[in-house]
C-alpha cells in the first residue's frame, strides 16, 4: 500500500508504508487512520474512474484531493483523467477492431476441420460429424466479425458441441 508524507498541504514523498516506516510493525491491513493522522500521512490512490472509450489515466506528480473537508483523511492521487484526442480514439478503436478480427480468425481456424467433406460423410467416415450445419452457422457468424470487425463485439458466437455418429 502506498502512502504519502504530507506537510502543510504539500506532498513530500510517496512510498510503500513499510518502506517509509521500516521500524514500525503494522497489522496485515497496513496503517490505520490514527497512525496516518499522527504521522502526517495520507493514503495514495493510483486509480480514478474513467471512460476507456474517450479517456485514459495519466501519471502525474502527486496531488491532494479533498474529497470531504470535514474528514481528517483525504487522498493523494498520482493519476489524472485525460480526454483522448479524436486521433487517439480512432487509434484505440482500430486496435480493438484488429484484436476482434484476430480472435475471429483464430476461432475460425480452430474449426477448419469441420469443413473437410469426409468429416461429415457417412459413406467415407465412421464415425462422422452429425451436426456440420451447426458449425457452418457458427463459422458464418465468425466470418462476419472477421470481415467487418466491430470495436466491441456484443456477443461472441458460441461454438457448437461436436456430435458424432454411433456407428
Amino acid at each position: 500500500m502506498l502512502i504519502a508524507k504530507v506537510e502543510n498541504g504539500v506532498v513530500l514523498s510517496v512510498a510503500d508504508y513499510q518502506t517509509m516506516f521500516p521500524d514500525t510493525s503494522f497489522a496485515p491491513s497496513g496503517p490505520n487512520d490514527s497512525f496516518m493522522v499522527e504521522n502526517s500521512c495520507m493514503y495514495v490512490n493510483v486509480f480514478l474512474p474513467y471512460d476507456s472509450a474517450t479517456q485514459c489515466l495519466e501519471s502525474v506528480p502527486p496531488y491532494i484531493q479533498i474529497d470531504d473537508p470535514e474528514k481528517p483523511l483525504n487522498w493523494v492521487y498520482t493519476v489524472a483523467v485525460i480526454e483522448l484526442t479524436p486521433a487517439q480514439i480512432e487509434q484505440r478503436n482500430e486496435s480493438l477492431r484488429a484484436a476482434n478480427k484476430s480472435q475471429a480468425s483464430f476461432l475460425l481456424q480452430k474449426t477448419d476441420w469441420t469443413t473437410i467433406p469426409d468429416v461429415s460423410d457417412p459413406l467415407i467416415s465412421n464415425p462422422y460429424l452429425t451436426n456440420p450445419s451447426e458449425f457452418a452457422g457458427y463459422r458464418n457468424q465468425l466470418r462476419q466479425i472477421a470481415v467487418n470487425p466491430a470495436v466491441v463485439v456484443d456477443a461472441w458466437p458460441v461454438a457448437p458441441v461436436e456430435i458424432w455418429s454411433n456407428l
